[in-house]
C-alpha cells in the first residue's frame, strides 16, 4: 500500500525523530513511502498536507 507521510519538524506531540524512524523502518521493510517534512510546523501538519498541490493526483493515481 503506498503511503505519503507528513510531519512537522517542530511537532512536540510526536517528535520528528519518531516520525523519521517510522518512515525509515517502513522503507527498510520495502514500503512504498513518500515523506514530506514541514519546517517549523508543529503537530497540526495536516493543514499543509491537505493543501499539497499534488495530493489529489497522487491519491487518484493509486486508486484501483
Amino acid at each position: 500500500m503506498p503511503i505519503w507521510a507528513f510531519h512537522g519538524d517542530a511537532d512536540s506531540v510526536v517528535k520528528f525523530a519518531t516520525g523519521q524512524a517510522i518512515v525509515d523502518a517502513a522503507k527498510a521493510a520495502g514500503a512504498d513511502i513518500k515523506f514530506t517534512v514541514y519546517p517549523g510546523v508543529g503537530h497540526n501538519s495536516w493543514g499543509k498536507a491537505y493543501a499539497e498541490p499534488e495530493l489529489e493526483a497522487w491519491i487518484l493515481a493509486r486508486k484501483k
